[in-house]
């Protein structure tokens, strides 16, 4: 990932923590491989997502957050430590308002090979998922369950499986048929934490849906696709095999 990419993606999550965020001043988990991403929406409920790996304990996650004055947890959607499911809170405030936050903690655990990760009407990529599992989602709208779908810097997915692979091959369409425009990295990890990039795909090296393939380092565990720079494109990834 470019260091332009870094950058924006800092500043989305200060300005989401300190300015935007109705309810939650920060959310971190001891541990995790992301950062906390904590986005505000207006109109639906907000977002709080992050990605653990498979030695924490999801039933007794240690989690630390601090509300923004004047609001507290809504009685009637507490919160505790299990994040085997996705949680759905309500932040009242003193001033009678509310808002519902998703909160979204994946546990990223390797998947056996050959994998596949193939996402549809029958097996949609969404929040009812129960961890842990072979691929997490970070920042994705997963109002479109039947890909994964990209719309922001920064935004990605991840996958993890569990010995020496040779090869990956995936799907990636331009939403609405077009010539890609923008900055979009494959990237692989031995431990989920340090990356190296393996792909960067530039203006013009797809259009509508393609089918491609990269070869895999022998020791990587993890695969990761990030949209590093948005040029007024969405993007979905889909039919994702490694082996």
């Amino acid at each position: 990932m470019n260091r332009k990419t870094i950058i924006l993606i800092s500043t989305a999550l200060f300005f989401s923590s300190t300015l935007f965020a109705q309810g939650f001043a920060n959310f971190k988990v001891e541990g995790a491989l992301t950062q906390t991403l904590l986005k505000n929406n207006n109109k639906t409920a907000s977002v709080i997502e992050t990605i653990i790996d498979g030695t924490l304990d999801i039933k007794n996650l240690p989690v630390k957050y601090k509300l923004l004055s004047n609001c507290s947890i809504s009685e009637s959607t507490s919160l505790n430590n299990d994040y085997t499911k996705s949680k759905q809170i309500t932040i009242n405030k003193k001033d009678g308002s509310s808002k519902d936050w998703n909160i979204i903690v994946h546990q990223l655990v390797p998947g056996k090979l050959p994998l596949n990760i193939a996402f549809s009407k029958t097996n949609p990529c969404n929040t009812d998922f129960t961890n842990p599992k072979s691929w997490a989602g970070y920042g994705i709208d997963y109002s479109k369950p039947t890909v994964v779908r990209m719309g922001n810097d920064g935004i990605g997915f991840f996958v993890a499986y569990d010995s020496p692979a040779q090869e990956a091959t995936f799907e990636l369409t331009v939403v609405g048929g077009a010539t890609f425009n923008g900055e979009f990295d494959v990237e692989t990890s031995v431990d989920g934490k340090k990356w190296i990039n393996l792909k960067t795909y530039k203006p013009g090296d797809f259009t509508g849906t393609e089918k491609l393939n990269l070869s895999l380092p022998s020791d990587a565990r993890f695969v990761r696709w990030v949209y590093a720079a948005r040029e007024k494109q969405n993007i979905n990834l889909n039919n994702i095999y490694i082996k």
